[in-house]
C-alpha cells in the first residue's frame, strides 16, 4: 500500500482507521461481556462440582477441575480475545498517531511550494 499523498488522501486514511478504531471498539465491549460471562459460569461450575465431590479437600479440588475443564477453557479463551482485541486498539491509535504525522509533514511540503518537496 502507497502513503497517501494529499491532505485529502490522508483525510480519508485517518477517517477509515477511526472508523476501524470504533468497530474494534464495540468488538472489545461484547467481547469483554462474553469473557465476564464465561469466567462467572467457570467459577460457578467449579464450586458446583466442588460442593458434589467426596473425599478429602485435594481430591475434591482435582475432581471439580477435571469436570469443568471445557468451561475453564472457553473463559481462558475469552479471555485471549480481549487481550487480542487491546493489542488490535493500541495498534490501531498508533496508526492513527502515524497517520497524523504524515499528514502534518503533507501539509508542510506544500505549504513550501511542492508536493514532492520540489519548488
Amino acid at each position: 500500500m502507497t502513503a497517501p499523498a494529499t491532505p485529502t488522501e490522508v483525510a480519508l486514511n485517518l477517517a477509515k482507521l477511526a472508523r476501524e478504531l470504533d468497530q474494534t471498539v464495540k468488538a472489545l465491549e461484547a467481547a469483554d461481556r462474553e469473557a465476564t460471562e464465561k469466567r462467572a459460569a467457570y467459577d460457578l461450575a467449579f464450586s458446583r462440582a466442588f460442593i458434589g465431590e467426596q473425599g478429602s479437600v485435594d481430591a475434591r479440588k482435582h475432581q471439580a477441575v477435571i469436570a469443568v475443564h471445557q468451561q475453564r477453557l472457553a473463559a481462558d479463551v475469552a479471555d485471549a480475545v480481549v487481550r487480542h482485541l487491546r493489542r488490535q486498539i493500541d495498534a490501531t491509535k498508533v496508526r492513527i498517531d502515524v497517520g497524523r504525522s504524515y499528514g502534518a509533514a503533507v501539509r508542510a511540503e506544500i505549504a513550501l511550494g511542492g508536493q514532492d518537496g520540489e519548488t
